[in-house]
Order: C-alpha cells, then structure tokens, then sequence
C-alpha cells in the first residue's frame, strides 16, 4: 500500500487540493429562470440529465479561478466529472436509505457564517441573499439536504481507515529520505542536423489539423443588467423614509457594555457540597470588592478564568446575543460600576462588574438617505430584473432570427463583440459561458441564444454575426515552425541515443569525471530530498528515488530527460532513510492520523469509480460519445 501511495501521490493530492477547494453549498446564482427546454443534455447519470448550463456554472463558480494554471478544456472536464461523481454518490446514498433530519439541515444552514450577524444567524440576511441569488428557500435546502447526504456516505467510508505503526514508519522513513548524488548535464544542440523537403512534407501532411487558423465568430447581443435598471429608478421620499423607519434597526447601534469578572469555576459533575463551597467562596470574594479592595487585582489573584484573569477579568466590549443567558441577563441589568451577586452558569459563579457603557444609537436619516436609496434601487431592480429576463427569454425564442423585436420591446441596446475563438475573447467574450454558447451549434445555425448569464445580475442574449471556419495554412507559411520542430526533435533524439550509450559505459566502469571531461560538463553534488531537489533536476526527481540503492561493489546509475531535451547522468552514492524516532510521541500521532486519512480518501476514491463503473452514464460532451 505504501508503495501505491508513493507511485500515485501526484494525482491523489491533486484529489484531495481539490476536494478541499470545492465549496459545496456555495449559492449558484440565477438557477432556471431562462430556460426554453430546447437544450439537449451534455451527460445522463442514470434517469438524472446534465445540461451546459450545469457544467458552466459550476466551472464558473469552482474551476475559473485556475484558468490562468490549466487548460480551459481541461477544467470543464474536471467540472463534468464532478458532476457526474456527486451524481452517482448522492444515488447510492439514496439506495442505501441514508437520511438527514431537518434538525441536521437547519444547524448546518444556521451554522453558515455569511447567513450570520455578530456571530448568530440572521434569518432575514439569510432570506435577503438566497432573494438576490434567485434561489428559494425550498431549493436552497434541498440543495443542502443533498450535499449533507453525499457527506454522510463519503465519511461513513474516510473515517474507517487506519494506519499502523509500522506502516507510519515505514511511510516516513520513505517519503523523508535523503539521496547524496553525483551527476552532469548533457546539453542538446542542434549543430549539423539537416532537415529534407521529404521530411517536412511527411510532417506537414501528418500535423495538418495543427497547421489551421482557429475558428472564430463576431456576434451581436443584448445585454439586461441589474445596475442599467437600477440607474432608471428614482425612489420618492416618502419611499425612503418608509424604508428608514421599516429597516431602522439595520441602523442601529446596539447598546455595548465593557464587563469584568471573576469566576470560581465549578466542575460539571460537583457534589452539592463542592457547588456549596463555591458559591461561599464567591460571596467571599465579593465582600472584599464591596470592602474596597481592587478589582483588577482580585481577580489576578482568584479567578479561575484564564483568558481574562491576567487582564485583571476584562473581558472587553459586549453586546447582548453573544454570552451564556444568565450571565448577560446580570451584566445588562447592573449599574455601573455596581458588583453583582454571585451569577451561576454552567461553568461556575462569576462575580460582574460593568465599567462602561456605550448606549444605543440609530444614525438620523439624512446619515443613511443614500445608503437607503441604493437598496431600493436595488430591490425595485431585481424584481423588475427577473420580469424582463423572463420577457427577454421567450421575446428572443419566439423570434430566432433577430434580437430586435427584443431590444424594442425591452428598450436594449443592441451590441457587437470583434471576432474570438473557442478559447480567447474580449469584453463578453472573455466569459467562457459566452464563448462556448456562441460556438454551439444551435447559434451557429443562425439562431438566438438561450439568456447566458455574465455575473451575478447580468444575463445577455447573442446571435452569430460573422463566423469564420478554422482554415488550413499553406505549407509556405508554417516551413520555417516546422523545419525548428523536426530539428528539435532530432536533436533530442540523438542526445538520448548519447546518454543511454554513456550510462552503459558506466555501468560497464568508466566514472562521471571522465565522461564530464569528454563532453567538457561539470559533475556537481548534491544531497535530494522528494520535496527539496535541486531545482535543475526538480522535473526528474521521481527517476531519482526510483532508482536501486548503491551496492558494495556495484554503483547505481539513472539516466533521466529533461523537458527542455537535455539529459542527465546520475549516479547514486548514498540512500539515507528518514528518522521516524526522531519524531515525537504527538508527531507520530498526528502522522498517523493524517496517513489514515488519506488512506480513507484513497478507499473513497476507488469506491467512487466502482460507483461509476456500475452506473448508467451517458456522455454528450464535447461530442457525442457513449
């Protein structure tokens, strides 16, 4: 198994990078507003169908951000595969009649920091964001009831792994070993290769897919924003000051309260003796403050709570909503500067003191009139938003071969984009949502887009105005782009014919220094660990630990191409395992953990493909294929 581990650690942590930056509940902005029913699905996962729209949106919303790192195409694969591994997952969760109770859901979605105010939940932000994303509450915890359900089986699996102590070991004294190398570089060089007419004619007709203009289209669009539709709305004063009065606690300043205590703790299992002897202890304590004494330094000397009792028991600014009931029920209702009578919670009898209090407060209206303005701007937008793109939606399916009925009855400004490709854009273009709807073959046909959502309250409408098919490029003009590969091949080639004769002559005897001195290069040295090659030999550092371990009397060689085309000749001269008992008991553990967590993940994965393989999956996508 370890062996398997250092083979496939590559593409498992890739797994687990991107099982991590996944956010599962993320809100997918505007859902099925649009839709016409005329898409036909880019994969079926059993009776469940896939469309575009699913893919882009999630690509957009997960996969987007490494576009500059990976190919785009590459990406949308990664999105689809994801779409179609929760697919299988959540239907055998469903076949194994796994559940989540409501109670599960709701503490979830409650737990969710961006549906929280000051640390609780806040359900008319969490009413107001699902509004602004199109998404009812219905869906939204379908939504979450799904993913928590996927959960309950992807755990149910990682979490029943383990790793011994001698796999731990072993694991360790693998992946920290330490390799002490000797090794030279062999540069390529393209000095006397010759290219024939024969040849590049053989290449060109082999490669001609290669040697093509890329295939682009001009289109025009209509283009319905939340923020163009703001900008037409004018809110009356009695509009805002309707607002105001209806929203003014989102204006408020809550009361805030600065408190000090002291806490005699009290254990949760404690006699009635022990809490007796507690509480005598407090009323102690608070006839020494009542007597005069600092409380500051009272509580240096008692208090049993550590994050504060070095702070003489500040405990800073409050609010209520935020502390234990009993607790704030006593500190909002002293006087300040009064000492409280012992307060029991669950952690013991707190002695409370408020040394300062900052009243509440609501900002005039005038302060606010702006800010009001815009969220009703907002409001009266959005709502205006989803009638037009409704409107928008069936005005540019009815009339397929123009955007002007459209524009009209909509009051839209026809635009146009410069030509791009399947691949590269401006302006709208560089959407890859945009781009991948223009080449569709729908539009391609002639006809107007489904609405293609941009960002978050811009949906446009396109039609082809020009498309130029990809066309091939005349032997003339990629000569030359030839003539460099073919000679960069060749010199590749005979390097590599050069290398693997000189590891021979190594194995055979000869040493480094002499065939350094042959091909005038320089032997270096260097001590390898997996993650701290040289960063010359970084791009060969699996070859370097692949490679047997020195003998007595026979040295270890490994011969390796660099991706530039120059080779490299490396003779091992020691293997070192890493020290496992160096570690200490709390790192070995947490190594432990973590190997059986990836242990688990890798069981997970093999039990997802064994989901796949057993499943009935259709894919459309990029092209049919079954």
């Amino acid at each position: 198994m370890l062996q398997t581990i250092r083979d496939r650690a590559q593409g498992i942590f890739a797994w687990i990078i991107l099982i991590l930056i996944i956010v599962p509940f993320a809100l997918w902005g505007i859902q099925n507003y649009f839709d016409t029913g005329r898409e036909k699905p880019i994969a079926v996962v059993g009776d469940r169908e896939f469309f575009e729209r699913d893919l882009l949106r999630l690509y957009e919303n997960q996969y987007a951000r490494f576009a500059d790192q990976y190919p785009e195409e590459e990406l949308k694969k990664q999105a689809l595969e994801r779409l179609i591994d929760d697919e299988v997952l959540f239907q055998a969760a469903v076949e194994k009649k796994l559940a989540v109770s409501d109670a599960q859901v709701a503490r979830f979605i409650r737990g969710l920091p961006f549906f929280q105010t000051d640390g609780r939940f806040d359900e008319e932000k969490y009413h107001r964001l699902l509004a602004g994303q199109g998404l009812t509450t219905t869906a939204f915890v379908a939504q979450v009831r799904r993913t928590l359900l996927m959960e309950q089986l992807r755990r149910s699996i990682t979490d029943s792994a383990f790793a011994t102590e001698a796999e731990a070991r072993r694991f360790y004294q693998l992946q920290n070993q330490q390799r002490k190398i000797a090794y030279l570089i062999l540069p390529s060089s393209e000095e006397g290769i010759e290219v024939g007419d024969a040849e590049i004619q053989t290449y060109y007709d082999a490669h001609r897919d290669q040697f093509r203009t890329p295939e682009k289209v001009a289109v025009e669009y209509v283009k319905l924003s939340i923020d163009d539709i703001a900008k037409t709305i004018q809110p009356t004063e009695d509009e805002l000051r309707q607002y105001y009065e209806e929203q003014q606690q989102a204006f408020a300043t809550p009361e805030e309260r600065r408190i000090r205590h002291i806490l005699i703790t009290v254990k949760p299992d404690a006699s009635p003796e022990e809490k007796q002897k507690a509480l005598e202890k407090a009323k102690a304590v608070r006839q020494r403050l009542l007597q005069g004494e600092d409380f500051a330094q009272v509580a240096k000397e008692v208090s049993d709570d550590p994050g504060s009792k070095a702070k003489g028991g500040d405990l800073g600014f409050a609010r209520k909503g935020l502390m234990e009931k009993n607790f704030e029920e006593a500190a909002f209702s002293l006087p300040k500067g009064e000492i409280s009578e012992p307060v029991e919670t669950p952690f013991g009898y707190h002695l409370i003191q408020v040394t300062e209090i900052k009243p509440a407060r609501v900002k005039p209206f005038e302060a606010v009139k702006d800010e009001i303005a815009q969220a009703i701007k907002r409001q009266q937008a959005e709502a205006k938003f989803y009638e037009l793109g409704e409107q928008l939606a069936q005005l540019a399916y009815e009339n397929p071969q123009s955007l002007e009925p459209a524009a009209e009855a909509l009051g839209l400004k026809i635009q146009t984009t410069p030509p791009f490709t399947r691949d590269q854009g401006e302006g709208i273009a560089a959407n890859p949502k945009v781009r991948a709807t223009a080449f569709s073959a729908e539009v391609l046909e002639g006809n107007n887009s489904e609405p293609v959502e941009l960002d978050d309250g811009t949906v446009v409408v396109l039609r082809v105005r020009e498309h130029q098919p990809a066309q091939p490029l005349p032997l003339e003009k990629v000569r030359d782009r030839i003539v460099t590969e073919l000679k960069r091949q060749k010199a590749r080639q005979r390097l590599a014919q050069q290398a693997e004769a000189w590891l021979a002559r190594l194995q055979q005897g000869e040493t480094l220094a002499q065939l350094a001195a042959q091909a005038k290069a320089e032997v270096k040295t260097a001590t390898v660990r997996r993650n701290a090659p040289p960063p010359e030999l970084a791009p060969v550092v699996t070859e370097l630990f692949k490679a047997s371990k020195p003998g007595t009397a026979k040295p270890s060689f490994v011969r390796a191409e660099l991706p530039d085309g120059r080779q490299t000749l490396v003779q091992i001269l020691e293997v070192k395992a890493g020290d496992y008992a160096a570690l200490s008991p709390q790192e070995q553990k947490a190594l432990r953990t973590n190997l059986a967590r990836l242990f688990g993940l890798m069981t997970f994965k093999e039990y997802l493909q064994q989901l796949r393989d057993q499943a009935k999956i259709r894919i459309h996508w990029p092209q049919d294929q079954e």
